[in-house]
Protein backbone atom coordinates (compact mmCIF):
# COMPACT_ATOMS: atom_id res chain seq x y z
CA UNK A 1 0.00 0.00 0.00
CA UNK A 2 2.81 2.35 0.90
CA UNK A 3 4.57 1.67 -2.32
CA UNK A 4 1.48 2.62 -4.25
CA UNK A 5 1.22 5.90 -2.43
CA UNK A 6 4.86 6.70 -3.13
CA UNK A 7 4.37 6.02 -6.85
CA UNK A 8 1.36 8.26 -7.01
CA UNK A 9 3.30 11.01 -5.23
CA UNK A 10 6.14 10.72 -7.63
CA UNK A 11 3.77 10.82 -10.55
CA UNK A 12 2.03 13.93 -9.23
CA UNK A 13 5.19 15.94 -8.38
CA UNK A 14 6.16 16.70 -11.92
CA UNK A 15 2.73 18.07 -12.48
CA UNK A 16 3.00 20.24 -9.45
CA UNK A 17 6.40 21.40 -10.54
CA UNK A 18 5.09 22.39 -13.96
CA UNK A 19 2.14 24.14 -12.44
CA UNK A 20 4.48 26.27 -10.39
CA UNK A 21 6.65 27.10 -13.32
CA UNK A 22 3.83 28.66 -15.33
CA UNK A 23 2.98 31.38 -12.82
CA UNK A 24 6.64 32.11 -12.38
CA UNK A 25 7.12 32.51 -16.07
CA UNK A 26 4.19 34.92 -16.29
CA UNK A 27 5.54 36.92 -13.37
CA UNK A 28 8.95 37.10 -15.02
CA UNK A 29 7.44 38.54 -18.19
CA UNK A 30 5.53 41.15 -16.24
CA UNK A 31 8.69 42.10 -14.32
CA UNK A 32 10.61 42.46 -17.55
CA UNK A 33 7.89 44.67 -19.03
CA UNK A 34 7.81 46.88 -15.95
CA UNK A 35 11.57 47.17 -15.98
CA UNK A 36 11.50 48.22 -19.62
CA UNK A 37 8.97 50.92 -18.85
CA UNK A 38 10.97 52.32 -15.93
CA UNK A 39 14.30 52.38 -17.78
CA UNK A 40 15.50 55.75 -19.19
CA UNK A 41 14.68 56.51 -22.77
CA UNK A 42 17.93 55.49 -24.42
CA UNK A 43 16.48 54.56 -27.75
CA UNK A 44 15.36 57.12 -30.25
CA UNK A 45 11.71 57.53 -30.76
CA UNK A 46 10.40 55.56 -33.59
CA UNK A 47 7.95 57.60 -35.50
CA UNK A 48 5.64 55.51 -37.47
CA UNK A 49 4.34 57.50 -40.35
CA UNK A 50 1.32 55.97 -41.81
CA UNK A 51 0.79 56.99 -45.38
CA UNK A 52 -2.20 59.16 -45.57
CA UNK A 53 -4.65 58.46 -48.19
CA UNK A 54 -3.02 60.01 -51.17
CA UNK A 55 -5.56 62.21 -52.64
CA UNK A 56 -3.72 63.37 -55.69
CA UNK A 57 -5.00 66.83 -56.39
CA UNK A 58 -5.33 67.08 -60.08
CA UNK A 59 -5.03 70.60 -61.49
CA UNK A 60 -8.40 72.03 -62.25
CA UNK A 61 -8.75 72.42 -65.95
CA UNK A 62 -10.71 75.55 -66.68
CA UNK A 63 -11.99 75.47 -70.19
CA UNK A 64 -10.88 78.61 -71.92
CA UNK A 65 -12.87 80.20 -74.68
CA UNK A 66 -11.26 79.85 -78.06
CA UNK A 67 -9.34 82.94 -79.04
CA UNK A 68 -10.90 84.41 -82.12
CA UNK A 69 -8.60 86.74 -83.98
CA UNK A 70 -10.57 89.10 -86.13
CA UNK A 71 -8.40 90.78 -88.66
CA UNK A 72 -9.91 93.97 -90.01
CA UNK A 73 -11.07 93.56 -93.50
CA UNK A 74 -9.26 95.92 -95.82
CA UNK A 75 -11.37 99.00 -96.32
CA UNK A 76 -10.94 100.61 -99.66
CA UNK A 77 -11.09 104.36 -99.12
CA UNK A 78 -13.50 106.14 -101.35
CA UNK A 79 -11.84 107.70 -104.34
CA UNK A 80 -10.99 111.31 -103.85
CA UNK A 81 -12.48 113.24 -106.64
CA UNK A 82 -10.63 116.44 -107.17
CA UNK A 83 -12.70 118.68 -109.28
CA UNK A 84 -10.74 121.37 -111.01
CA UNK A 85 -11.30 124.78 -109.54
CA UNK A 86 -13.41 126.84 -111.78
CA UNK A 87 -11.25 129.73 -112.79
CA UNK A 88 -13.10 132.63 -114.26
CA UNK A 89 -10.88 134.00 -116.99
CA UNK A 90 -10.44 137.72 -116.99
CA UNK A 91 -12.97 139.46 -119.11
CA UNK A 92 -11.53 140.74 -122.30
CA UNK A 93 -13.10 143.12 -124.71
CA UNK A 94 -14.82 140.81 -127.14
CA UNK A 95 -16.66 142.94 -129.66
CA UNK A 96 -18.51 141.47 -132.60
CA UNK A 97 -18.58 143.87 -135.47
CA UNK A 98 -22.08 145.12 -136.25
CA UNK A 99 -23.65 143.88 -132.97
CA UNK A 100 -24.36 146.08 -129.92
CA UNK A 101 -22.18 145.73 -126.85
CA UNK A 102 -24.28 144.22 -124.05
CA UNK A 103 -21.80 144.04 -121.14
CA UNK A 104 -20.41 147.12 -119.44
CA UNK A 105 -17.31 145.18 -118.38
CA UNK A 106 -16.27 144.74 -122.00
CA UNK A 107 -16.02 148.51 -122.29
CA UNK A 108 -14.46 149.02 -118.86
CA UNK A 109 -11.72 146.42 -119.50
CA UNK A 110 -11.02 147.26 -123.12
CA UNK A 111 -7.30 148.01 -123.67
CA UNK A 112 -8.07 150.84 -126.11
CA UNK A 113 -11.51 152.23 -125.43
CA UNK A 114 -11.17 154.83 -128.16
CA UNK A 115 -11.39 151.98 -130.67
CA UNK A 116 -14.99 151.43 -129.52
CA UNK A 117 -16.16 154.93 -130.43
CA UNK A 118 -19.30 154.80 -132.56
CA UNK A 119 -20.38 151.35 -131.38
CA UNK A 120 -23.98 150.72 -130.33
CA UNK A 121 -24.63 149.70 -126.74
CA UNK A 122 -27.60 147.83 -125.34
CA UNK A 123 -27.60 147.25 -121.56
CA UNK A 124 -30.32 145.27 -119.79
CA UNK A 125 -30.93 145.51 -116.04
CA UNK A 126 -27.72 147.42 -115.35
CA UNK A 127 -27.09 149.11 -111.98
CA UNK A 128 -26.78 152.85 -111.39
CA UNK A 129 -23.64 153.34 -109.27
CA UNK A 130 -23.89 157.09 -108.67
CA UNK A 131 -25.48 160.26 -110.11
CA UNK A 132 -23.34 163.41 -110.52
CA UNK A 133 -25.73 165.77 -112.32
CA UNK A 134 -28.99 166.10 -114.21
CA UNK A 135 -27.67 164.24 -117.22
CA UNK A 136 -24.42 162.44 -116.29
CA UNK A 137 -24.24 159.32 -114.03
CA UNK A 138 -22.34 156.06 -113.70
CA UNK A 139 -23.53 152.49 -114.37
CA UNK A 140 -21.84 149.11 -113.94
CA UNK A 141 -20.69 146.77 -111.19
CA UNK A 142 -18.26 149.02 -109.34
CA UNK A 143 -16.10 152.11 -109.76
CA UNK A 144 -13.44 149.99 -111.46
CA UNK A 145 -15.96 148.27 -113.71
CA UNK A 146 -18.19 151.20 -114.55
CA UNK A 147 -19.05 153.44 -117.46
CA UNK A 148 -19.93 157.11 -117.60
CA UNK A 149 -23.38 157.77 -119.11
CA UNK A 150 -24.82 161.06 -120.30
CA UNK A 151 -28.46 161.36 -121.32
CA UNK A 152 -29.06 162.59 -124.88
CA UNK A 153 -30.28 166.23 -124.87
CA UNK A 154 -33.65 165.00 -126.18
CA UNK A 155 -34.19 163.12 -122.90
CA UNK A 156 -33.45 166.21 -120.81
CA UNK A 157 -36.02 168.66 -122.00
CA UNK A 158 -39.78 169.12 -121.99
CA UNK A 159 -41.93 166.38 -120.47
CA UNK A 160 -39.08 163.85 -120.57
CA UNK A 161 -37.01 165.93 -118.17
CA UNK A 162 -39.73 165.69 -115.52
CA UNK A 163 -40.25 161.96 -116.03
CA UNK A 164 -36.61 160.88 -116.07
CA UNK A 165 -35.16 161.06 -112.57
CA UNK A 166 -32.11 158.78 -112.32
CA UNK A 167 -31.06 157.74 -108.78
CA UNK A 168 -28.25 155.61 -107.41
CA UNK A 169 -29.26 151.99 -106.83
CA UNK A 170 -31.78 151.87 -109.66
CA UNK A 171 -31.71 149.27 -112.41
CA UNK A 172 -32.03 150.49 -115.97
CA UNK A 173 -32.28 149.33 -119.55
CA UNK A 174 -30.18 151.62 -121.74
CA UNK A 175 -29.36 151.96 -125.40
CA UNK A 176 -27.05 154.48 -127.04
CA UNK A 177 -23.78 155.17 -128.81
CA UNK A 178 -20.25 155.37 -127.45
CA UNK A 179 -18.78 158.88 -127.84
CA UNK A 180 -15.24 160.16 -127.32
CA UNK A 181 -14.73 161.85 -123.98
CA UNK A 182 -14.23 165.62 -124.30
CA UNK A 183 -11.55 167.43 -122.37
CA UNK A 184 -12.21 168.40 -118.77
CA UNK A 185 -13.08 172.03 -119.48
CA UNK A 186 -15.60 171.08 -122.15
CA UNK A 187 -17.13 168.36 -119.93
CA UNK A 188 -17.59 170.86 -117.08
CA UNK A 189 -19.26 173.33 -119.42
CA UNK A 190 -21.51 170.81 -121.17
CA UNK A 191 -22.68 168.83 -118.16
CA UNK A 192 -22.18 171.09 -115.18
CA UNK A 193 -19.85 168.77 -113.30
CA UNK A 194 -17.05 169.58 -110.86
CA UNK A 195 -13.32 169.52 -111.56
CA UNK A 196 -12.93 166.19 -109.69
CA UNK A 197 -15.78 164.64 -111.64
CA UNK A 198 -14.40 165.96 -114.91
CA UNK A 199 -11.01 164.51 -114.04
CA UNK A 200 -12.61 161.14 -113.27
CA UNK A 201 -14.40 161.25 -116.62
CA UNK A 202 -11.08 161.73 -118.39
CA UNK A 203 -9.89 158.30 -117.23
CA UNK A 204 -12.65 156.68 -119.28
CA UNK A 205 -11.75 157.78 -122.78
CA UNK A 206 -15.37 157.22 -123.90
CA UNK A 207 -18.86 157.73 -122.53
CA UNK A 208 -22.26 156.38 -123.43
CA UNK A 209 -24.70 158.91 -124.87
CA UNK A 210 -28.02 157.23 -123.99
CA UNK A 211 -30.88 157.77 -126.40
CA UNK A 212 -33.39 155.48 -124.67
CA UNK A 213 -33.85 154.67 -120.99
CA UNK A 214 -36.23 152.30 -119.20
CA UNK A 215 -36.59 152.08 -115.41
CA UNK A 216 -36.94 148.61 -113.89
Amino acid sequence: MREQIVKMKNSVEPVHKNQWLLPLSALSLVAIALTACTQPDNQPDVVVVQPSASTSTLPTVVPTAPVVIVSPSPVTPPPVVVSPTTVTPPTTAVVVEGEPITDVVIIAKAPTKEALVGRRVQFTNTDVIKVIGDRPFWVGRSNTEGLAVVLDPSLDKGAAEEQIQVKAGQKLDLTGVLKPMPDAATAKKLWGISDAEAKEFQTQGVYLQADTINFR
